[in-house]
């Protein structure tokens, strides 16, 4: 009776890190089995919050936040919770090298238009939020900053200038969001979470290990993040 989560509908949508794997699992998955929600979960691994790049070597155009959320609207528009997730992927296509395929973009304080750039990160992102808090006024809707993820450390850079942008970006919105990277102590760097030299297989099976490799969570990780998550959900 006191639960505000119980039997709610959540909706969910991110790259790898939100859609998690097989025997790992996933955020959404956790919360919702504890609260007994209605979820659903569009998160797909390699996915930007950009629209309109290639996912390598395919060709086939990557999963995009943006390009997903009038989907998720038609699919769920009485969702009560609308939880986002993104921005590694963005960040990583310049960390390779590949600086023709996203731009990062940039966004007016003032504007409020809704006429974005959705093939730029900063674009893409306020035309999500713009879309988000017309489709579902008045609903919980939330965004997620991963937790630190390396372990080369230029590549941190990159990622937290990223996650920098699109926290003032939900300010600018007023989209609440947790800041993982800085809000808990994982950490890739720190050899107790992470063992770069195992195999991702060999970290997953260890049971003190966070990460697989250095980047994305084991089950552990999964455990210790979603409690922190559903924490912050339940203040949304």
């Amino acid at each position: 009776m006191d639960n505000k989560l119980y039997g709610k509908t959540i909706i969910w949508d991110g790259d790898s890190i939100c859609g998690g794997g097989i025997g790992r699992g996933n955020w959404a998955r956790r919360i919702a089995d504890r609260n007994s929600m209605i979820c659903k979960n569009y998160a797909i691994g390699g996915g930007t919050i950009a629209q309109g790049y290639p996912l390598p070597p395919s060709g086939n155009p990557r999963h995009s936040v943006s390009l997903t959320l009038d989907k998720m609207y038609e699919e769920y528009p009485d969702a009560d919770y609308i939880i986002l997730e993104g921005g590694t992927n963005d960040a990583d296509l310049i960390c390779d090298g590949r600086s023709d395929n996203v731009v990062l973009g940039d966004f007016d304080l003032w504007d409020f238009s809704g006429n974005y750039n959705k093939e730029t990160f900063c674009g893409a992102l306020e035309s999500i939020f713009f879309r988000a808090v017309n489709y579902w006024a008045g609903k919980k809707i939330g965004f997620i900053i991963a937790q630190k993820m390396g372990p080369v450390p230029e590549h941190m850079v990159r990622r937290r200038f990223y996650f920098d942008k699109a926290v003032e970006i939900c300010r600018k919105w007023g989209i609440p969001y947790i800041d993982l990277w800085n809000g808990c102590y994982l950490n890739p760097l720190l050899e107790s979470m992470y063992d770069s030299s195992k195999t991702p297989e060999e970290n997953t099976a260890e049971d003190k290990c966070f990460y697989t490799d250095g980047q994305h969570l084991t089950a552990k990780g999964y455990d210790f993040t979603s409690e922190i998550l559903e924490a912050w959900i339940r203040t949304l």
